[in-house]
This record gives structure tokens, C-alpha cells and sequence, in this order.
């Protein structure tokens, strides 16, 4: 019992003679900074609107005619004539078809040379009355006697070339145009009494007036060939 109460007296004596707290002490330095958490999963995507219509193609335009190639460089042949042999010649439409009999001997002649042909020529012609007057007379055609149709036509015919006189008018047979029914005149020249009321023209529109696709007013000015 005595030693209860000591006990109890001196824990009183302690707790009455404990003295003020001391001051905080200083703050200590932060430690190392940790790593870097992980980043966060994406969200997920949305999902793409539905393609619109596309729209309509417009009509495709007219194709426009085809221009005339450009001319290739043309590199000119110097070889001696006399290593070719002549196969063809024409001036005068259809004489060489129509009123040579020998076509290889005219086309190996020279032009200066074709009065030899005189006499071929007008017999020809007079073969040709021979078999076509009766038709020209019942068609109210005047055929000419073979001797003033040759007095016509020879200074056109021999020599068989185009003739061209720059003061003149162009126009077959002065040259030839593209347009020109140069076998219609030609025909008049040798068949028919051109005398008036005839003329060069009196069979020209008989046949086609026109070629039948228009010619190109650009160079080469004939229209494209059929394919």
C-alpha cells in the first residue's frame, strides 16, 4: 500500500516538473524526383461518314477536225536522171488515157517530142466521133468534124503539159483548180462545137459539180482520204 502511494507521488513530481517542448528542427532537402508514370490509352476513333454520290460526268464535247501534219524535212535525191526510167507522164487530163495509143513510148518521150503524136492523137479522136456522135446528136449536142475539134484542142494537147499564163485568169485549162471538172472540159474540147450558143461548159454539170467532202482551206487543201 505504501509503495502504491509512492509510486503515484512520484509520477506526480515527474509530470509537474517536465519542461517547454523544444523548436522544430529544419526542413530536410526533397528527395529525387520518381519517374514518369505511364501515359494514358487513346480513345478510341470514331467512325468515318458514309462517301457522298459522286456527281455526274458531263457530255464529252465534239472532236474538232484533224489539222494537217507538219512536212517532214525532205531530203532532195541527187542522183544522175538518167539512173531512173520514166514510167508515167500526164498534163492535159486523159490524153495520155484516152488518145495515145502507145502509152510506154509517150511516157519514155519528153514533152518537146509529143508532136510525133500528132497523127496518133487525131486518129483517136476520129474514133472517138466515130463511135460517140450519134449519142451527142440525141442529146442535143453539136459534135465537131475531127479537124476543127483538133485545131481546138491541139495547142492544149501537143505538148501534153498544163498550160499557165499568170496574166490570165486561173482556171483550167489556164493551171487547174481543185474544184475544176477538168475531164467535162476536156471532153467539150475534143467532141463538141464550142462555137456559140456552145461553150467549154455546155457538159460541165452533167456529172458531180462538187467533191463530196469540202476542200480544206489550209495547205494540202484536198480533205482527208476516205479510210
Amino acid at each position: 500500500m505504501r509503495y502504491l502511494a509512492m509510486m503515484m507521488l512520484g509520477g506526480m513530481v515527474l509530470a509537474g516538473c517536465e519542461g517547454p517542448e523544444g523548436p522544430a528542427g529544419p526542413v530536410g532537402p526533397y528527395g529525387p524526383q520518381g519517374p514518369a508514370g505511364n501515359p494514358g490509352l487513346d480513345g478510341a476513333d470514331g467512325d468515318d461518314g458514309p462517301t457522298g454520290p459522286t456527281g455526274p460526268t458531263g457530255p464529252t464535247g465534239p472532236t474538232g477536225p484533224t489539222g494537217p501534219s507538219g512536212n517532214p524535212a525532205f531530203v532532195f535525191r541527187t542522183d544522175d536522171p538518167a539512173d531512173y526510167t520514166r514510167v508515167d507522164r500526164a498534163g492535159m487530163p486523159a490524153v495520155a488515157t484516152a488518145l495515145i495509143t502507145d502509152d510506154d513510148l509517150f511516157n519514155a518521150g519528153d514533152p518537146v517530142d509529143d508532136g510525133d503524136f500528132a497523127a496518133d492523137i487525131q486518129a483517136n479522136i476520129d474514133a472517138l466521133h466515130t463511135a460517140l456522135d450519134d449519142d451527142l446528136n440525141d442529146l442535143g449536142l453539136t459534135p465537131c468534124a475531127t479537124a476543127d475539134c483538133v485545131a481546138v484542142a491541139g495547142p492544149l494537147v501537143i505538148p501534153d503539159t498544163i498550160k499557165i499564163d499568170l496574166t490570165d485568169a486561173a482556171g483550167f485549162p489556164n493551171g487547174r483548180l481543185l474544184d475544176d471538172p477538168v475531164i467535162d472540159a476536156t471532153l467539150a474540147l475534143i467532141l463538141l462545137d464550142l462555137s456559140p450558143p456552145q461553150n467549154l461548159g455546155t457538159l460541165i454539170g452533167t456529172n458531180p459539180t462538187a467533191n463530196d467532202v469540202p476542200f480544206m482551206g489550209l495547205f494540202p487543201y484536198t480533205a482527208a482520204p476516205h479510210m
